[in-house]
């Protein structure tokens, strides 16, 4: 009987441990590479920073390793953009990582990990609108760890801590960093219903400045049908900045979440304190998305995401205003796509986006354009 080369690896690996221990361990690499053809209108990414559209390619190899038994679930990857410009003849190269771990102790208390790190050439491929609004490279990376156990028979509790980092690749930049331990407790009243209670901390440092806040947020959850969920967080935050800048600000948040096998919906808005955007420090943020997904069969499915932010200078600079106010930040994105599975190993794609977003009055990033329209066709080619 023929075995793959992973086989034997994983056999190996086996017989050379403890067999009680590892019997159930599945360890699975993984390689895709995706091959995309697209035309970009970024007047960023041009050569000369002038405007005019240009063909591109992009190649990106993907590595990951996956290890998963009864309580542990990992999944990692490595994948390399390299992005070669018709018109200008440029090329750059981005590179991004990521990791996330889920392992359950015992049955009432679990652990969850995750992080990732971009150092990309275009700030837009972030996972967070509004990052560094600039030409120049972007180090930017995230991480979470996540405590969470069953006191009693209705009631979760729960502790954690995120961090966020930007760091412009530029002469005289420097890096940006969020802080944010959080505790958390949630009560099921009903099947449906449960209520929660948070406590946050955040704090800011960008270069010699540091400001940070804490908040008191009260949070309901409540189950619509098996398939959908909402929840809803909100409550006071006191700011605590430099030169008089403190302030209470609310903090708002909705989602609304349908996982079923043929249609998934996420909606998100909400109002809240935001930093690491690479250029200043704490940022009052309004945002909203929204992202769905549609099987119409096992090969074809189709996809659209939207989404809009604005912040400014915290505490509250610039909140109401509406108009074209040069202190406040805004943009919006919007994309969809059609994708068709050959087999298990390739599919295709054809999508389309259209970002935009206008800057504040900051000088390292005065007189950008940031509005781009992309039109994209996509290879991908899964090895295992």
């Amino acid at each position: 009987m023929r075995r793959s080369w992973k086989g034997w690896v994983v056999a190996a690996a086996v017989l050379g441990t403890c067999p009680a221990a590892l019997a159930a361990t599945q360890v699975e690499p993984r390689l895709r590479v995706s091959l995309e053809e697209r035309y970009d209108d970024d007047f960023r990414l041009a050569a000369d920073g002038q405007a005019g559209g240009q063909l591109m390619t992009k190649l990106t190899p993907r590595l990951g390793l996956d290890v998963r038994d009864e309580t542990l679930k990992l999944e990692s990857f490595y994948a390399a953009d390299l992005l070669m410009r018709h018109g200008s003849g440029s090329l750059t190269l981005d590179h991004r990582g990521g990791l996330s771990v889920r392992k359950l102790l015992s049955r009432r208390l679990r652990v969850e990990a995750s992080g990732s790190i971009y150092r990309v050439t275009d700030p837009a491929s972030l996972p967070r609108d509004s990052v560094a609004r600039s030409r120049e490279p972007v180090l930017y990376g995230q991480s979470r760890v996540y405590v969470s156990g069953r006191a009693t028979r209705r009631l979760d509790v729960g502790a954690g801590y995120g961090f966020e980092g930007v760091q412009v690749l530029a002469p005289g930049q420097v890096a940006g960093f969020v802080h944010t331990p959080f505790v958390e407790a949630w009560l099921r009243t009903t099947r449906r219903l449960s209520l929660g209670v948070e406590y946050r901390y955040q704090g800011f440092l960008y270069g010699d400045s540091f400001q940070q806040a804490h908040g008191v947020f009260g949070g309901l959850r409540y189950r619509l049908s098996r398939q959908t969920t909402f929840t809803a967080r909100a409550g006071p935050v006191a700011f605590s900045g430099q030169e008089g800048t403190s302030g209470v600000i609310p903090r708002v948040k909705l989602e609304l979440l349908h996982e079923a096998r043929h249609f998934d919906l996420g909606i998100i808005a909400g109002h809240d304190l935001v930093g690491a955007s690479g250029f200043t420090n704490a940022l009052w943020a309004d945002y909203a998305g929204m992202v769905l997904n549609k099987h119409f069969s096992d090969r074809v499915s189709v996809y659209g995401m939207a989404s809009f932010f604005r912040n400014g200078r915290a505490p509250g600079h610039g909140v109401f205003s509406w108009g074209e106010d040069p202190t406040v930040a805004q943009g919006y994105a919007l994309g969809a796509g059609l994708e068709f599975k050959v087999n298990r190993y390739v599919s295709m794609q054809a999508a389309v986006d259209r970002i935009a977003q206008v800057g504040m009055d900051e000088e390292a990033t005065a007189g950008l354009n940031l509005t781009r329209n992309v039109a994209a066709i996509r290879l991908h080619m899964t090895a295992w």
